[in-house]
């Protein structure tokens, strides 16, 4: 008993001497620094699918995108364009989404050739862009 007694006087005392902790000596939350690290790296990420999921040539379609950004919350008031090409061919499309809420943004889009089309898609909210390659593949 008298030892714990020691023990504690002990630490109260090196406590009492000790300089006062400020927060600026704290190191900075590992969250906000991964968070902080994918906002300057990769600010956001993109999913897309098309509606129908099997696009046929000539007839139209919807290209859907789902946004979040770099803490994985749903990206509302981003300007998301996009463009379609074919390999070897000189036609693009040109594509301006219109939000739909909760990071969920949609274009209709028709085209006339069958096969794998690029969908370059560009994301940007003030300094943060963030450009995306994926493929469409469109039926006959």
């Amino acid at each position: 008993m008298r030892l714990r007694r020691i023990a504690v006087a002990t630490i109260l005392a090196l406590l009492a001497f000790m300089p006062a902790c400020k927060s600026s000596d704290l190191p900075p939350n590992p969250t906000s620094l991964i968070v902080g690290t994918r906002d300057r790296l990769n600010p956001f990420r993109m999913t897309m699918t098309t509606d129908p999921q099997w696009p046929k040539a000539n007839g139209s379609f919807i290209l859907k995108v789902h946004v979040v950004d770099a803490a994985g919350e749903p990206a509302t008031g981003v300007n998301l364009k996009g463009s379609l090409s074919m390999n070897g061919m000189s036609q693009t499309t040109e594509v301006t989404f219109d939000e739909r809420g909760n990071g969920d943004y949609e274009a209709p889009v028709t085209l006339e050739m069958p096969g794998v089309w690029d969908a370059s898609l560009t994301a940007s909210k003030g300094d943060k862009i963030k450009q995306l390659r994926l493929i469409v593949e469109v039926g006959n």
